[in-house]
């Protein structure tokens, strides 16, 4: 279809709609009116490249297709400007943390809101109960997405009120056409997986030894003897800490729990077509994923389908339908000995997995001190499996009810129904209450069920050819519970999974309730297809908050259409300038189960179970906090669209600054009031500035060739400027909620870090300062004037640094030869750490003596065993117990985490028009493809995953490796069939 419009409206309202696409024309330079490139309509309003007041990107159906990513977040990575992605995990179905235009917010999830054909889905956050992590976008089939808009600014992003602070994706799935004769379709893939990028090279048999005759040698004072030489150490070593090996075993446990490949099918089809009243499409997918560790597994089946329908020319009728099923088998996660991936990266190589009569070895030192958390046996004897269905489906009607009046309601709902169960059998004992003779389990139920319905009258008409005036008011409610009941058990007896077979069960629930009202206004005048002004004012309402639930929210905005003016040079083939402003709320807890009461002063009680006597204790869990309001959010974006020679060349550039006042974070009472240790409360301000630039190029169009650039960058930064204490740490355990490196303080980088400064090993003895060849140093302040070998006469200080990139780079270049396409994809990370979460234990200096590491524990540590001297290492002295703590927290943890990576290429070959007459076979496509073929890393020390992270339901765990199961690499082949 090609279309003209001259006079084109701007804005976006409350609807998630259809995705329009239409040939681009040539450039009327008579006129210079542009032809439409393409319309997203939400609610009736129109958004075109040639009028937008907003800044958004759109991604298009072509990428989500026969994908091998498990969820449609693991798509946009790279593909869109400003937009940054990390993985939790390379296990399918694990939460991933997604920023646009960096953090906003000091708690909740920073990942954007997902509607889905208007369906207002939520952030992706981890709602699991017993598995390590969920990503509810996995329960989406990408094969069925038609688009997806990713919205950045005030304008773009009102539209959806407070849940739209962090930016906005909205889906799209396909859908019939009218009068379309009916189209079958079929694709289907088959590949193979790996690590993507691992670089930890662990030792084997004899360099373990090796190192443990080099930490015997060193550390003759701590042991209270002396050694004639190495060997004699060595010796030493075998017979008292390693007395069972005999001599041959060399065990490889990372292979005893990880598949040497991976493999991932997919199967996709599809019907649609329509006639002058009706379009409809109806498809459905498998996906099937076996991944690397051990017992685990993924499997969804899905069905979507699509309905629309014109009753008259007045009214029309669309329906939306997808429903998922998919069952998941997991492991334990965490920095903890259950969780086998991590295991299995600590256990001497000297210990076997089996015992002579075929039971498993339980006897495996520092690497797995428990009996009973042998990583094989706890893959085999416990089990975590999950079934989650999912219904996502939205109707919505357009009704003409008078002359250039209209009404628009949506009604969207998303229902998911998760059973997670969880068994161990007895003599493993994960949970320190249970015992070696009993056995767990434990059995969780939750449905989660959202809602939201818009009304929405418009005035919509074009006065003398010039003016165009479009005018909006309506309401929204939405509405979202959470309902879960758990049932566990300590004492099982019996390996098979019912309660029947326990002693005693425990048992909870929890039943969570929110809501939001909003009322809104949206006005939109476009002059001469020249000048476009746009504003909407919003009142929302939401349960969450203290006694002032309501806050008051505008946005505005203005293009100017310079193309269209007589005086623009001709070497110009569009040319848009624009800007928007708006103040928006924000509540960044909300989208997380847990902390929707957080107004409500609550008690708490702690029961010991079987622990002595005691039979716990109550108190005030929160003071709970009338006083909380509304985040607010300032956006000011300016941007421009302009292109050359036909539209060859094309640019998007855009400034942003965003300034977030009342940002909600943890109070802290004075210690003397012995009450709870924090609560919620508005404290501090994050302002977020950068830029971004799209680029789009044809260098090369003829009959039988075309290459074709897409280039996105971004530059970012994200600082507090205010907070009610002048530093915050988030030392602790090792859990998710815990990060030893990073702080925030007014005036620095959000999630700075902030620890100890490395100063590397001694090369030479220094006794004016009591330092000796081979100590670990420490700067003792951040002016890095002067070292100590005593961790306690440094000082922590700001790294500078964060684990956001401040600039996010992607390129894609795509060529086409007769029926020949290849497409690459680059993506790239700049100016920004990472930090090595589990190099405490894979690099301990000493402090675990049966313990397995990587090999720069051997061949860059400072020793002077005979035979084995290492003057110039960057590692310190190895020594029993690891007196100088040089293993704990400091900037030895971190490594720059710059980076490029060949994130996707595909090559494909489709049969030609000869093919499809003679067959009747409308479309038959075989490729090959490759994602996260390759990775360049610029530290020469980095050796696991930069785009890691430890969790995504918050900033603290960004960039903090955490050896879960690895990024992936794929390698696949395809067919897709059409008739």
């Amino acid at each position: 279809m090609n279309v003209k419009l001259r006079v084109l409206t701007v804005g976006v309202l409350f609807f998630a709609g259809h995705t329009l696409m239409a040939q681009k024309a040539k450039k009327d330079t008579t006129s210079k009116v542009k032809d439409i490139e393409e319309v997203i309509l939400v609610g009736g309003i129109k958004l075109d490249p040639a009028q937008k007041v907003g800044a958004y990107n759109v991604v298009s159906k072509a990428n989500f297709e026969s994908t091998p990513f498990s969820s449609v977040d693991d798509v946009l990575n790279g593909r869109v400007a400003g937009l940054n992605f990390s993985s939790a995990s390379g296990d399918p179905g694990s939460s991933n943390m997604v920023t646009i235009r960096g953090v906003s917010s000091l708690i909740g999830t920073p990942n954007p809101l997902y509607v889905i054909d208007g369906v207002v889905v939520g952030k992706g956050s981890d709602n699991a109960s017993l598995m390590e992590s969920w990503n509810p976008l996995s329960s989406i089939d990408p094969n069925a997405i038609e688009s997806v808009s990713v919205l950045k600014d005030a304008s773009a992003t009102a539209l959806y009120g407070s849940r739209g602070a962090n930016g906005v994706i909205l889906i799209t799935t396909k859908k019939g056409k009218y009068n379309q004769k009916t189209k079958f379709e079929f694709s289907t893939e088959t590949g193979v997986q790996d690590r993507a990028y691992d670089k930890l090279d662990l030792m084997n048999a004899d360099e373990y030894i090796k190192y443990g005759g080099i930490l015997m040698w060193n550390s003759q004072s701590q042991l209270g003897r002396t050694f004639t030489g190495l060997q004699q150490a060595t010796d030493y070593f075998l017979e008292n800490y390693e007395p069972q090996y005999d001599g041959s075993q060399n065990t490889d446990w990372v292979k005893a729990v990880t598949r040497t490949s991976s493999v991932v099918n997919t199967y996709n089809f599809g019907v649609s077509g329509g006639g002058s009243n009706t379009s409809y499409r109806i498809g459905g997918s498998y996906y099937q994923n076996t991944p690397l560790v051990k017992t685990s597994g993924f499997d969804r089946i899905s069905i979507n389908t699509a309905l629309d329908h014109k009753a008259s020319e007045k009214i029309k009728f669309g329906l939306n339908l997808n429903y998922s099923n998919i069952k998941r088998r997991t492991y334990f996660g965490g920095r903890a000995s259950a969780n086998p991936v991590t295991s299995s990266i600590m256990i001497s190589p000297l210990r076997a997995v089996y015992n002579a009569d075929g039971s498993y070895n339980q006897d495996l030192g520092e690497g797995s001190p428990t009996p009973g958390f042998n990583p094989v046996s706890i893959l085999d004897e416990t089990n975590q499996s999950s079934t989650i269905n999912t219904i996502i489906g939205s109707v919505n009607m357009d009704y003409q009810f008078a002359k250039n009046f209209y009404f628009n309601s949506l009604y969207g709902m998303q229902a998911q129904f998760m059973t997670e169960i969880q068994s161990v059998l007895a003599g493993h004992p994960v949970y320190t209450i249970m015992s070696q003779d009993k056995g767990f389990l434990g059995d969780f139920r939750s449905t989660i069920f959202d809602w939201n319905w818009s009304n929405t009258v418009s005035y919509r008409n074009i006065f003398g050819g010039r003016h165009n005036v479009q005018a909006y008011a309506g309401m929204e409610y939405q509405d979202h519970t959470y309902n879960n009941l758990g049932v566990v058990s300590y004492t099982m007896n019996d390996p098979r999974p019912y309660f029947d077979f326990s002693d005693t069960q425990i048992a909870g629930n929890s039943n969570l309730q929110w809501r939001q009202i909003s009322y809104f206004g949206r006005l939109n005048y476009t002059l001469d297809s020249k000048y476009t002004l746009s504003g909407q004012i919003r009142r929302d309402g939401n349960s969450t908050l203290g006694e002032k639930k309501w806050g008051n929210f505008w946005s505005a905005g203005g293009s100017w259409n310079a193309i269209n003016e007589s005086f623009i040079p001709a070497a110009f083939s569009s040319l848009t300038l624009r800007a928007s402003y708006g103040v928006l709320g924000n509540i960044p807890y909300a989208d997380q189960w847990g902390p929707q009461y957080s107004q409500f002063a609550t008690l708490g009680y702690n029961s010991t179970i079987n622990w002595g006597p005691y039979g716990g204790y109550g108190g005030i869990s929160s003071p709970g906090n009338k006083a909380l309001v509304w985040e607010e959010s300032s956006h000011l974006d300016v941007g421009a669209d302009f292109g050359f020679f036909n539209e060859r060349l094309k640019f998007t550039l855009d400034y942003y600054d965003k300034l977030t006042k009342e940002a909600i974070f943890e109070e802290y009472p004075a210690l003397e009031s012995g009450g709870p240790n924090s609560y919620y409360g508005n404290v501090g301000d994050i302002r977020n500035r950068g830029f971004e630039i799209v680029i789009d190029a044809v260098p090369v169009r003829t009959d039988n060739f075309s290459w074709n650039i897409n280039a996105n960058g971004s530059y970012g930064k994200s600082i507090v400027e205010k907070l009610n204490v002048p530093l915050v740490q988030f030392k602790g355990d090792t859990s998710d909620a815990s990060n030893e490196l990073v702080a925030l303080a007014p005036g620095h980088l959000l999630g700075e870090y902030y620890t100890y400064l490395w100063a590397g090993t001694a090369k030479a003895d220094d006794a004016a300062n009591g330092i000796k060849a081979g100590d670990g140093l420490w700067f003792t302040d951040g002016t890095k004037s002067a070292v100590t070998n005593d961790k306690l006469k440094a000082t922590e200080a700001w790294i500078g640094k964060n684990a956001f990139p401040t600039y996010n780079v992607g390129l894609t270049n795509e060529f086409k030869y007769k029926n020949i396409s290849l497409s690459v994809l680059l993506t790239g990370q700049f100016d920004f750490m990472v930090q090595n979460g589990v190099r405490s234990y894979t690099q301990h200096d000493g402090r675990f003596i049966t313990r397995n590491q990587i090999t720069d524990a051997l061949y860059n540590s400072w020793t002077d065993a005979p035979g084995a001297e290492n003057f110039n290492a960057d590692g310190p002295k190895a020594v029993i117990g690891n007196p100088s703590s040089s293993r704990l927290e400091s900037s030895r943890f971190l490594n720059k985490g710059d980076h490029i990576r060949l994130k996707e290429m595909k090559i494909a070959y489709s049969f030609g028009e000869m093919f499809k007459n003679s067959t009747g076979i409308n479309n038959l496509t075989i490729y090959a493809r490759g994602t996260n073929l390759l990775t360049y890393v610029f530290d020469k020390d980095l050796n696991y995953d930069p785009e890691s992270t430890s969790n995504s339901w918050s900033w603290v765990g960004k960039g903090r490796y955490w050896y879960a199961s690895p990024v992936l690499r794929t390698i696949s082949m395809g067919i897709q069939i059409g008739f």
